[in-house]
Order: structure tokens, then C-alpha cells, then sequence
């Protein structure tokens, strides 16, 4: 019987430890005063499940960049500007956007249909640094404009 309970109180205390992982991330974005390509890249994969909620920084930037999402000039402790966080997270959401987004699918118009629905604020500039607070609103937008993961 002693072992049955130690055995499920491990297991309990397994499963807190490996949500805590992804949680602890999230806590550290949030805390972000400049988000990096990597924190970015970690959101943005996470959502969209090209990398688990378990992945590095480093594991989520090559993801994203190896599917062409990122350009390969930048580093992963780089500061993201807000237009690169918006192509980011209009893509892991999956927004249609207008038809210059979905022509070109990139980071202006991306930046650009988000200010357009109302995600982003008219009064922002592209090239701004965001903090992890906005960086996780950006995403939120995103998702509650698509309707998010519903399968």
C-alpha cells in the first residue's frame, strides 16, 4: 500500500514539474522588457505546435527558421520589432488577413492587417520593441481572431 502511494505521489510530483518548465517560460516572457527572436519564436512554435511546450529558445528559433519565418541575418537574443512579432504570430494563429498578406505573406503586411483589425494600435511603429506582456497580447489577438486551435 506504502508503495502504491509513493509511487502515485512521484508520479503527482512529475507531472507538476514538467508543467512548471513551460510555466516558468511563460513567467520569464512576461517579465521580458525587450522580447527576443528566441522568446518570439518560442510563443509563436509552442502555439502552433512546430515545437513542444518543452522546447528551448534555441530549439523553437531554428524551427521557425528553418520553415523560412525568420530571416537568417538575425540571432536569436536579438530584440524582435513589433512588425516581425506580428508576421509571427498572424502565421502560428493562421490568419487570412487582407489581400496583400496573403499575397505576400509577410512581416509589413502582416504588421499592417493587424493594425487593420484592431490588434495592434494605430499610434504604434513597426520597428518598436515590444515588452512580454504585449508580446503575449499580440498573440491572444491573433488567436481570438481566428478562433484558435479548434479541432
Amino acid at each position: 500500500m506504502k508503495k502504491h502511494f509513493l509511487l502515485s505521489a512521484l508520479i503527482l510530483l512529475g507531472c507538476v514539474a514538467v508543467h512548471a518548465q513551460s510555466a516558468e517560460k511563460i513567467s520569464e516572457i512576461i517579465k521580458t522588457k525587450d522580447v527576443t527572436y528566441g522568446q518570439m519564436s518560442y510563443l509563436a512554435g509552442v502555439y502552433n505546435m512546430r515545437v513542444s511546450d518543452h522546447a528551448s529558445y534555441e530549439q523553437s528559433f531554428e524551427a521557425l527558421r528553418q520553415a523560412g519565418l525568420i530571416s537568417p541575418d538575425v540571432s536569436i537574443d536579438d530584440k524582435i520589432p513589433l512588425q516581425e512579432a506580428a508576421f509571427l504570430c498572424a502565421d502560428a494563429a493562421g490568419v487570412k488577413g487582407g489581400l496583400f498578406y496573403s499575397l505576400f505573406h509577410n512581416p509589413r503586411y502582416a504588421y499592417r492587417e493587424l493594425k487593420a483589425q484592431g490588434i495592434l494600435p494605430q499610434s504604434v511603429d513597426s520597428g518598436m520593441s515590444i515588452n512580454g506582456r504585449d508580446a503575449i497580447a499580440i498573440l491572444n489577438g491573433c488567436i481570438a481572431l481566428t478562433g484558435g486551435n479548434e479541432e
